[in-house]
């Protein structure tokens, strides 16, 4: 049965070993990149600079507003809210993450705005003779 000792001895040893090879590695890192700096004619001050804000970098400008459209130049919608907080007064659309105040809620249609519900059903009604349209439509062009 090997002791605490030995194990903290072994732990001891392998720590060692990987910085070490960390060591080993980060030389060799570093003279790759002093290669590559030589190659392109960079220095450290270009790195600076480059670090400092004035390269690329992802994400909206400072100072900038989001625009209104999406990436394909289509105008963004907002969906009307279908669930309101009695106490708050805070309204949800039903899409996306629940908020907290509806998120545990076992029967959300407590929290239902009035006529969401009769929307809910007219939707469901809308697609129903959408979709017999469809097959009749189906049916006919077989026939």
């Amino acid at each position: 049965m090997v002791t605490l000792a030995q194990l903290e001895s072994q732990i001891q040893k392998l720590q060692r070993r990987a910085d070490a090879m960390r060591e080993q590695k980060s030389v060799e890192v570093i003279a790759k990149i002093r290669s590559m700096m030589d190659e392109y004619g960079l220095t450290t001050a270009d790195l600076a600079k480059a670090g400092s804000g004035s390269g690329n970098k992802r994400g909206r400008k400072p100072g900038t507003k989001t625009s209104a459209s999406s990436k394909n130049g289509a105008a963004k919608t907002t969906l009307p809210a279908k669930y309101r907080d009695p106490e708050s007064g805070a309204t949800w659309s039903g899409h996306a993450r629940p908020p907290a105040w509806i998120k545990d809620a076992p029967d959300r249609s407590v929290y239902l705005i009035d006529g969401a519900s009769n929307k809910k059903r007219a939707l469901k009604k809308g697609r129903a003779a959408v979709k017999k349209t469809a097959r009749r439509n189906a049916r006919s062009a077989a026939a």
